[in-house]
């Protein structure tokens, strides 16, 4: 009889114990809940993101605070800070586009195909079209180039480059062949970045298009001169 009550108590502990952890573990799976790791790897990359943002505006600051620190030095020694306005609003215009630019870069001529249509071939692939241009460009932006122009035209970042017929426009201009694209930067990065293997300018030469690359160790990009009219663009408040 003891033996028997003894399996029977055990029976019941184990039924207990069995129904605790139970209990326990689904207590454990609510509060826990499983996270795949292409989210964790979104978190990661949006905390990086965020590092690198605060690091740019602390840069920004550090910018600020010396070019107050300027100001007040100059007002200091003459009381004049007129020069050092006259400074900084040149280097503004240089960098967007409204000075002329000289430097080392690449000179790029591109024309359409002079060879004959294979048979069944589309005539459209042997002309050079905005596409083919735009690619170009931003390939040489990727490669560092700090200025662009297109048959002296200087390309901004609101700069349209669109085809019109044999001609393409750029900045509301008509343009006929050959295009002359000039970009200053490093020449051997910009060259390589056109006409290296697998590269737009690469494919294009396959094509029979005609692209030569010319690296040059002084180039003058000439300035933006037109006027630049904002319709929506606030200033003040």
């Amino acid at each position: 009889m003891k033996k028997i009550y003894s399996k029977v108590t055990i029976m019941i502990l184990t039924l207990i114990l069995g129904f605790l952890i139970s209990v326990q573990i689904k207590n454990i799976n609510n509060r826990y809940e499983y996270v795949p790791l292409e989210t964790i790897r979104d978190y990661k990359q949006n905390i990086e993101k965020e590092k690198a943002e605060i690091e740019n505006l602390k840069l920004l600051i550090d910018e600020y605070k010396t070019k107050v620190n300027d100001y007040k030095n100059t007002k200091i020694k003459d009381g004049d800070i007129t020069n050092l306005l006259e400074d900084e609003l040149k280097t503004y215009k240089t960098l967007s586009g409204f000075n002329d630019v000289y430097g080392p870069g690449v000179m790029i001529i591109i024309s359409d195909a002079t060879r004959e249509l294979y048979e069944g071939e589309n005539p459209n692939e042997l002309l050079v079209h905005d596409l083919d241009v735009l690619t170009i460009i931003n390939d040489l932006k990727i490669a560092g180039a700090e200025a662009i122009s297109i048959n002296n035209q200087r390309v901004l970042s609101s700069t349209g480059i669109s085809c019109s017929g044999y001609t393409i426009e750029v900045n509301g201009v008509d343009y006929g062949l050959p295009f002359i694209i000039k970009a200053i930067g490093n020449p051997n990065h910009l060259q390589a970045a056109v006409d290296g293997p697998n590269t737009t300018g690469y494919w294009l030469q396959e094509y029979g298009i005609f692209l030569e690359v010319n690296t040059r160790t002084h180039i003058k990009i000439p300035k933006f001169d037109e006027d630049i009219s904002y319709e929506y663009l606030i200033t003040k408040r």
